[in-house]
Parts: C-alpha cells; structure tokens; sequence
C-alpha cells in the first residue's frame, strides 16, 4: 500500500506539471496572436512521438519541444506536436495526418521503422524533409527511412556503459560479483530498450558470468511493481535489477517490503533521470542511471530543421545525446539541471 501511494502521489505531481503547462503555453499562444496581429506562418513543422503525457522522462522531452516551438513561433514557424502515448497504431495514423498536410518539415521518432516505411519513405520523395529523435532505424543504410539525421542515444552502448558503471562500483567498494540479472522492459519489441538491456546483460555476463532474464513490465506503474515483485519471489537469487527510472525509484520500497536492502543485498541500475531516483543514487541505494538528455532531443531538431529551411546548415548523421552516466560522482551537478526541468 505504502508503494502504491508513492506510485500515485509521483505521478499526480506529474501529471498536474503537465497540465499547468498546458495552461501557461495557451495562455502564451492567445496572447502571442493578439498582441502580434496574426504573424504570417513561413513554416509549419510536425513533432510526431510516441510519448506519454504526465510520465516523467516524456515531461522533460516535451519542454524540450515547447521551449523551441516558443522560439520559433517569433519567425513565422508554426509546430504541431502529436503524441502517441506509446500506442503505434495511433502514432501511424498520426504519421498519415502529418504527411497528409503536406508540411515543410517532419520530425519523428522510429518505434517500428517498418510499418513506416511505406508512410515515410513517399513523403521524403516528394520533398518532405525529415529527421529522427529518440529511436533510430537500425536497418542498413540501404534499407532504413532516408531521414536527414537523428537525435539521441548512442543506443547500444547506453546498455554497456550502464553495465560497465556497475563494474566500476564493484571494484571500488569491493561489492560482490551478481549472479543473476533482471532485466526489465517498458515496451515489448521496443528497438532502444531490446538494445539497452541486451548489451547490459551481455557485459555483465562477459565479465562475471552472470545470467539474466527480459521481461516486459509495461508502462503502467502499479502493475509493473507486481509484475516485477512477482519475479523475485520466483526467483530470490536475482541480485541486480535494471529496469526505468520510476521502476527502479520504486524497486527501492519494494525490496524493503521483501526483506532486501537496495546497494547491499541487489544492485539497483536504471536508465534515465528522474528527481526521486537522483536521491536515490546520493543515498546509495541505486548505483547509477543513465541520461540521454531527452530535453535536446525535443529541442535542437525543430531548430535544425529551421536552420536547414532557411539554407543555413545542412545537419547529417548521428547527433548524440547521450549515454552520460550518472552515479555519486556527478548527481548534484546532474540535479540542477533536473530541478530546471532540463534533464
């Protein structure tokens, strides 16, 4: 009960951020149009993504893209922003509607590159310019979605500098060496996460032997807490969890209340920030996390594909946001930017 209360309370605080910001970005956007007599749009970009309204890691990547919708709403660029909620149906019929409007720019992220090929691939051929963020198309070069660039995370080397941190921590307390890792993930078939957690439980496996086990967990907090309480009452040799921030943050009480002390009796690792998991880590209760700094891949697309519009540059490539771990060594430094809403 304690835990669902925290879950709750977590993501009240959330989901009320979210809507105040609604709120003053409204506010923003009528008095921007009365106070500037309706500015003529040069350019309309469409940000279409996966994300989940009121979840942590998505509140952050949504500043992102409000702060530079903000600054390109001053040179006549118009963003509409579409949110999936991680439901890929939707987002491909997102995907349609944005194409569909024939906009001067398209930014994405790639959950199922497949199953947008045949909506993307048109689109850029008829001299819509696009550009990924988030999740990359991992296909060839010769078979992948011809974006522009892509915004975001080395994605498999987040999973092996998370494990390699975890290694590091091991040496120098003089820790023991895991035996077996649980590794949990949000979204089933999820190209990032499948990633992340297969170099994680590979590294630790090269190096100690340790075996590991995926499972999906999903993205509602209070059945991933009995989803993964469940698995270690099954299975009490697992001595290391990686799983999300709010998993891992919640992890922390769950293993209390199965008679378990986190940093001591099972290592607690998790990929991206959030205020409570930063904590966490300062009280030595999780070992590190990683940032991919979510906020930039929200921001610096929309401004590129200004800066590429207006024939200034031409971005190209991989424009890396990450990994950077986080542990004791550098969480205050990281909580600044947290508490500023950037990280």
């Amino acid at each position: 009960m304690k835990i669902m209360k925290r879950m709750k309370s977590i993501y009240m605080k959330y989901a009320v951020t979210m809507l105040i910001a609604a709120l003053v970005i409204g506010t923003f956007m009528v008095l921007a149009t009365s106070n500037s007599a309706a500015e003529e749009v040069k350019y309309t970009f469409y940000y279409v993504d996966h994300g989940t309204p009121g979840n942590p890691f998505w509140t952050v990547y949504f500043k992102g893209i409000e702060d530079a919708a903000e600054w390109l709403a001053a040179r006549g660029v118009k963003v509409k922003h579409l949110s999936a909620s991680a439901d890929l149906k939707k987002q491909i019929d997102m995907l349609k509607v944005a194409v569909a409007a024939d906009p001067d720019g398209i930014i994405t992220t790639m959950i199922d590159p497949k199953s947008f090929d045949s909506i993307l691939k048109p689109a850029i051929e008829s001299g819509i310019p696009l550009m990924a963020a988030n999740v990359e198309d991992p296909r060839p070069r010769e078979e992948r979605i011809p974006y522009l660039c892509y915004y975001g995370e080395d994605t498999w080397k987040s999973g092996v500098e998370v494990a390699q941190a975890l290694v590091e921590h091991i040496k120098k307390t003089g820790g023991f060496e895991p035996k077996h890792a649980l590794l949990c993930n949000p979204m089933a078939g999820h190209y990032v996460w499948e990633a992340r957690l297969e170099m994680f439980g590979k590294t630790l496996e090269e190096i100690y032997g340790t075996t590991s086990e995926k499972i999906v967990i999903g993205e509602d907090p209070t059945k991933a807490v009995e989803i993964i309480k469940a698995y270690l009452v099954k299975h009490p040799e697992t001595d290391v969890i990686c799983a999300t921030n709010w998993a891992t943050h919640f992890n922390v009480d769950l293993l209390k209340e199965l008679g378990k002390e986190a940093g001591k009796d099972v290592y607690l690792t998790a990929f991206d920030t959030m205020p409570e998991l930063l904590e966490d880590i300062k009280e030595g209760k999780v070992v590190c996390t990683h940032d991919q700094q979510q906020y930039l891949q929200g921001f610096l697309p929309l401004i590129d594909m200004y800066l590429y519009k207006v024939g200034t540059l031409h971005p190209f490539g991989i424009i890396s946001t990450g990994p950077i771990i986080v542990d004791t060594n550098n969480v205050d430094e990281v909580m600044v930017g947290v508490k500023a809403g950037y990280r």
